[in-house]
């Protein structure tokens, strides 16, 4: 395997990152992939992702899009989403997202990902932005709690900023959602002097 050759056959797939099971796609009759990719990251041409995933060097990698396209179904949501809306100020060293599929935590490129399983018909509230699935503002508050209510999180809610979330938007989504967990979020929005 040339460079030259890595290059045109990955160029092809129109991807920001290839796996080890690609590159044995478009290289079939190579017996020595792994050899190849050791000299390439050797000589600087690849960069690991996680195991067994790579990109070219010279590829700037955001590290959002990769990790919702990695471990597909998933969107970005919990802390990492409400942090970016900003209605939660904490810094989160680690990547949050929703599938589902099973829970898992990977590292990409030292940075660590969660992904959290949540039911078929919870996965909705999330769009398409620069090829990067994100959930809206109203949703990742929602899938937060929903969190929090199963235990699996434990929150502290005093320095959470809701007044920039559609509270009908909340409603709408909250109809998906059993009474009791309906009750939980109607009453924390209460306190929050935000009630729908």
């Amino acid at each position: 395997m040339r460079k030259e050759e890595l290059i045109e056959k990955i160029d092809a797939l129109k991807k920001d990152f290839f796996s080890m099971q690609e590159l044995r796609k478009c290289f079939p009759h190579d017996n020595h992939i792994k050899m190849h990719i050791k000299r390439f990251m050797d000589t600087g041409l690849i960069l690991p992702i996680t195991k067994g995933v790579y990109t070219f060097t010279s590829h700037p990698v955001d590290l959002e899009k990769v990790a919702t396209q990695l471990y597909y179904p998933s969107y970005i949501s919990f802390e990492s989403a409400l942090s970016k809306y900003g209605i939660m100020n904490q810094g989160m060293n680690i990547l949050t997202l929703a599938t589902t599929r099973h829970s898992k935590r990977m590292n990409l490129m030292k940075i660590e990902c969660e992904y959290r399983q949540i039911k078929k018909e919870y996965f909705f509230g999330f769009q398409l932005l620069d090829s990067m699935y994100l959930a809206d503002p109203e949703k990742a508050f929602i899938d937060m709690l929903y969190l929090v209510t199963l235990g699996k999180r434990k929150m502290d809610y005093s320095e959470w900023y809701l007044d920039s979330l559609n509270i009908k938007k909340i409603h709408q989504y909250l109809k998906k959602y059993p009474i009791h967990f309906r009750d939980k979020v109607n009453n924390l929005l209460e306190k929050k002097s935000a009630p729908i």
